[in-house]
């Protein structure tokens, strides 16, 4: 039984124009290029190689006929546009974050 809503890896088997095929546990599976990130998304080969590994959140499909439903932008808050994790950044965010929050307590 499959467990949905869990990060699995996932080899990149073809690339279309608007979503790529993938492979994981003898199943297939496929992104959706709405499904890569929330921004404008000119060429997916920018995102993924042929051949190469990736980590995807399972979505739903059909165990069945082994037939998935990945998105990779789900556990990557930086492709969000509306994510409501705080991304610290090497220039100090982390650090102005906690100052901002300790004045407002």
């Amino acid at each position: 039984m499959i467990d949905f809503k869990n990060i699995i890896k996932c080899k990149v088997v073809r690339i279309e124009p608007t979503f790529a095929i993938l492979s994981f546990n003898e199943s297939q599976g496929i992104c959706h290029i709405s499904e890569i990130s929330d921004y404008h998304i000119s060429n997916i080969h920018n995102f993924f190689k042929v051949g190469e590994t990736y980590d995807f959140l399972l979505l739903n499909g059909n165990e069945q006929t082994n037939k998935y439903k990945l998105s990779y932008k789900q556990i990557r808050p930086k492709l969000l546009k509306y994510h409501r994790e705080i991304i610290p950044s090497l220039s100090g965010y982390k650090n102005l974050y906690e100052t901002t929050m300790s004045k407002l307590k």
